[in-house]
C-alpha cells in the first residue's frame, strides 16, 4: 500500500509539471542532457579554441571548462527552441492542448522512472529482503511496473543503444574549424 501512495504521488507530481510546463518544455527538459552531451562533445574544440585564441586563455582545466561551456550553451539553445515553440503554440490559442500533452508525457516518464526504480529494487530485493513479501503482494503497482521494467525497458534500450551509434557517427563529422 505505501508503494502505491508513493507511486501515486510521484505521478501527481509528474502531471503538475507537465501540465504546468507543457509538452514541448517537458520533453525538451528530458532529451536536454542528452543534447547538451552531444553538442558540448561535438563543439567543445570549438570553444576551446575560441577561449584560447580570443581570450588567450591557457590552462590544464581549458578541456574540461570548455565542455562544461559547450554543455550548457546547447542546453540553453535547447531550452529556447522549447519556449519559442510553447508560445506559438499559445499565440495559436493551443496552449490547454501543449499543458495536456505535457501531463501525458510527464506521467510516461514517471511511468518509465517508476519502472526502472522497482526493476532495481526487486534484484537488490531478491539479495537483500528490503521490502517484506506481504508488502510487495499489496501493493497494486508493484506488478505493473515490473510487468513494463521486462517489457518496454529491452525495447527501448535498442533504440537509445541506435540513437547513439548514429550519434557518434554525428560526432565524429569535422567542424568547420577542423576542416
Amino acid at each position: 500500500m505505501i508503494l502505491d501512495i508513493l507511486v501515486l504521488l510521484a505521478l501527481a507530481f509528474g502531471v503538475f509539471k507537465g501540465f504546468k510546463n507543457g509538452f514541448f518544455v517537458s520533453v525538451v527538459a528530458f532529451l536536454s542532457l542528452l543534447i547538451g552531451t552531444m553538442g558540448a562533445l561535438k563543439f567543445s574544440n570549438v570553444v576551446k579554441d575560441f577561449l584560447q585564441h580570443k581570450w588567450g586563455w591557457e590552462s590544464s582545466f581549458l578541456p574540461v571548462l570548455s565542455f562544461v561551456i559547450a554543455f550548457v550553451l546547447a542546453i540553453l539553445a535547447v531550452r529556447l527552441a522549447a519556449q519559442i515553440t510553447t508560445k506559438i503554440f499559445e499565440a495559436a490559442f493551443l496552449g490547454f492542448f501543449n499543458r495536456m500533452l505535457g501531463a501525458l508525457f510527464q506521467i510516461l516518464v514517471v511511468v518509465l522512472m517508476m519502472s526502472l526504480v522497482y526493476a532495481v529494487l526487486d534484484q537488490i530485493n531478491n539479495s537483500i529482503r528490503i521490502i517484506g513479501p506481504e508488502t510487495l503482494a499489496s501493493s497494486k503497482s508493484y506488478s505493473i511496473y515490473l510487468f513494463v521494467s521486462e517489457h518496454i525497458f529491452p525495447s527501448l534500450f535498442e533504440m537509445v543503444k541506435h540513437l547513439f551509434e548514429k550519434s557518434v557517427d554525428v560526432l565524429q563529422t569535422p567542424t568547420p574549424e577542423s576542416i
